[in-house]
């Protein structure tokens, strides 16, 4: 099993000039993630609900939301059909200036990997193509 240290992160902190409420709304209403994502995007921001993103000239990404702490902080894990999954984290907090809000955004790629028969046992990426392919 892979550990922490050995997994792939792309970090981004910029600055925005609008209150946290105003960026929160641009990270968690679907029809605004349209606007600034390059593609059609619907998002359920609670535990548990859907992400999909269809990208202009790219397949289509599919996800879970894992946590959201209102006004601070979501994060999802999605793939594509055919990719690697990743861990979005998007974390909020007051700016430097007044009005503004630090946004943080964070991409680590996941192990993909399933559980065997025994519950216990993860097989690599190749073997869970393998074992859906064989049981469709």
């Amino acid at each position: 099993m892979e550990n922490d240290s050995q997994r792939v992160t792309v970090e981004r902190d910029v600055e925005v000039a609008a209150p946290v409420e105003h960026v929160w709304e641009r990270i968690t209403d679907s029809t605004m993630v349209t606007e600034w994502m390059g593609g059609e995007v619907d998002i359920e921001p609670s535990p548990g609900g859907d992400i999909t993103f269809l990208p202009r000239g790219g397949p289509a990404v599919w996800g879970t939301v894992e946590e959201v702490i209102v006004g601070r902080r979501i994060q999802w894990s999605w793939r594509t059909d055919d990719g690697l999954p990743s861990l979005i984290e998007i974390e909020l907090s007051p700016g430097a200036t007044d009005g503004s809000t630090r946004v943080l955004v964070r991409e680590t790629l996941l192990p993909w990997t399933i559980s065997g028969p025994d519950g216990h046992t993860e097989w690599p990426m190749a073997s869970a193509r393998t074992n859906v392919q064989l049981a469709a």
